[in-house]
């Protein structure tokens, strides 16, 4: 026969539709904070500022500026707490605050922002092309006054920082920000890693720079840095669309990386780091790089 439910046996049946207790809320990261800024051209930046638990070393905790921070920010802290619970066994002196450089929304990218944000000077529109639309471009040095004028300053109100121990990390146009930064001002941080960076943008353009901080006189020291590229960024890997080949090997990443290591390796006062990632793609580079550019700024 039928059985009759009542609203007390309906209950539970509702509730587990609707899914898990945990479902219902946003995830948060531990000791992670969001806070949206304005810098000075009026671009509006998220940013995550991350302060780890516990007792800051005595000269105050490490910083690290984080870029493309909508797509790692979770795997960067994650990885510091990891790496913090054992540091003698993972061969480093401390965790570190992290400051992402995010944006609003929640996809991992914000192409038409970063496509300005993370290029160099000069400033100026590229017209659409290639199915792409118009974009600006250029903002590099507007977006390293932003992290001076207000990045870093949030930080140091937050918690205690070594300002000796400031490191900067970017992936492809956050690689070439990276590199950018080191050659136009080295004394901004001491620590750079630039994954897979984009040389080839504006046909080289980042070469000149490079020319000029070589030759810099007054260039500070000690400066450490580390570039990081995947195997299969300029010859497809089998899974890679062959269509793909053209582009590739016309950007030339892995060769334009090395190049640049070789051309770098012999400045006085620059403790270079070289890694090429077996098995990697641009965007698998990007964890693996973040995995390798943390223990490299935060290493004993």
């Amino acid at each position: 026969m039928p059985v009759k439910l009542h609203r007390r046996h309906l209950a539970p049946l509702l509730a587990g539709l609707a899914g898990p207790a945990w479902a219902q809320g946003a995830a948060t990261l531990p000791g992670t904070t969001q806070h949206e800024l304005e810098s000075r051209g009026g671009q509006t930046f998220r940013v995550f500022l991350h302060v780890p638990a516990g007792t800051p070393p005595a000269g105050g905790w490490p910083m690290i500026t984080l870029l493309d921070a909508n797509a790692v920010m979770g795997l960067v802290v994650d990885t510091i707490r990891v790496l913090a619970f054992l540091p003698r066994e993972a061969g480093i002196g401390s965790a570190a605050v992290v400051a992402g450089i995010g944006y609003r929304g929640e996809g991992p990218y914000d192409i038409a922002r970063r496509s300005f944000d993370l290029t160099p000077p000069p400033i100026r529109e590229l017209p659409a092309a290639d199915g792409r639309p118009a974009r600006r471009i250029g903002g590099a040095d507007e977006l390293l006054d932003f992290i001076e004028e207000q990045v870093k300053p949030l930080a140091a109100r937050a918690a205690p920082i070594d300002a000796s121990r400031h490191a900067l990390l970017g992936h492809s146009f956050g690689g070439l920000f990276t590199l950018h930064a080191l050659f136009t001002r080295p004394a901004a941080f001491r620590d750079y890693v630039a994954g897979s960076p984009s040389i080839w943008w504006q046909d080289g353009a980042l070469l000149a720079e490079a020319e000029r901080f070589i030759a810099r006189a007054d260039r500070p020291a000690p400066k450490r840095l580390l570039i990081t590229i995947g195997e299969h960024e300029q010859v497809p890997a089998p899974w890679h669309d062959p269509a793909w080949a053209p582009r590739m090997a016309m950007t030339r990443m892995v060769d334009n990386a090395r190049e640049m290591a070789e051309r770098l390796r012999p400045v006085p006062g620059l403790q270079l780091g070289f890694e090429t990632l077996p098995g990697d793609g641009h965007m698998s580079a990007f964890p693996v790089a973040v995995q390798r550019g943390l223990r490299f700024i935060l290493g004993v």
